[in-house]
């Protein structure tokens, strides 16, 4: 399974590392290809919790969006091609039906009486994109691709956690529900805390939420996350960083990582 699994690595990064070509909906150059690791990794941890097939799981995470070019039907027709892919790479027919069973309902289709395997994919793939400073990320840096100025993403903010509070119970496992709920408190933290320093003008010398935030912003042609948060590493070890920074940048990594 090894060396499959590292040439399915291989094709989903040529396949999704510079997709797509521009700014596409909530999309942006190598973004999907990065989210695609982060689930595949949260995924492998749900799997642990929730005594799903590690194989499948891996085998499902890493091909789920490989056809997000085809929009709203990305699930079913990515479990199309998947077959494909997967029987062109030996995998036999059982574990090729499981995972993409997987893929084709990991977009709002699975229900909690699923596989396991179904459950831990859907829960991963719905965290990583609405809960935690990774999904605040996203939020600031899809704003500042449709020209929003900073301060109008930041005061939005207000409406926008609670919309991402209500897709709590579209998780089916009771270790995504956990997850989500402390990336969900991560997330209330830094938004609050940032809303609040914009309104007392909060800036003392230090790189601080605000800084952060407008470093993003600014940033958003850079593409990779991973990349951003270096640059902000850098960053913090070079100007003195406020303690509240320097918890968001290790959230991240762990985010970044598939970890709570």
């Amino acid at each position: 399974m090894g060396d499959i699994t590292r040439e399915l690595e291989a094709l989903v990064r040529d396949r999704l590392v510079d997709w797509p070509a521009g700014w596409e909906g909530y999309h942006w150059p190598g973004y999907t290809y990065e989210h695609t690791l982060r689930v595949r990794d949260l995924a492998l941890v749900l799997a642990a919790r929730e005594g799903a097939d590690p194989d499948i799981v891996r085998l499902a995470a890493l091909l789920h969006d490989i056809r997000k070019d085809a929009g709203r039907e990305h699930a079913p027709v990515g479990a199309e091609e998947s077959a494909q892919i997967l029987a062109d790479h030996g995998i036999n027919g059982q574990v090729r039906s499981r995972v993409c069973d997987a893929i084709a309902s990991h977009s709002g289709d699975n229900t909690p009486a699923g596989p396991p395997e179904n459950l831990c994919l859907g829960d991963a793939d719905l965290i990583d994109s609405n809960f935690g400073l990774v999904a605040t990320w996203r939020f600031v840096t899809i704003r500042s691709g449709r020209d929003f100025q900073i301060y109008d993403t930041i005061a939005a903010m207000a409406e926008w956690l609670p919309q991402k509070n209500a897709l709590l119970t579209g998780l089916l496992t009771r270790s995504g529900r956990e997850i989500a709920r402390q990336r969900a408190a991560r997330m209330q933290v830094f938004c609050e805390q940032l809303m609040q320093d914009v309104q007392n003008a909060h800036r003392n010398g230090t790189f601080g939420l605000l800084d952060l935030v407008e470093h993003i912003h600014n940033d958003r042609g850079r593409h990779f996350l991973a990349e951003q948060l270096v640059e902000i590493e850098r960053e913090t070890a070079t100007r003195k960083a406020d303690g509240m920074v320097k918890i968001v940048c290790r959230s991240l990594r762990a985010e970044i990582s598939g970890l709570h």
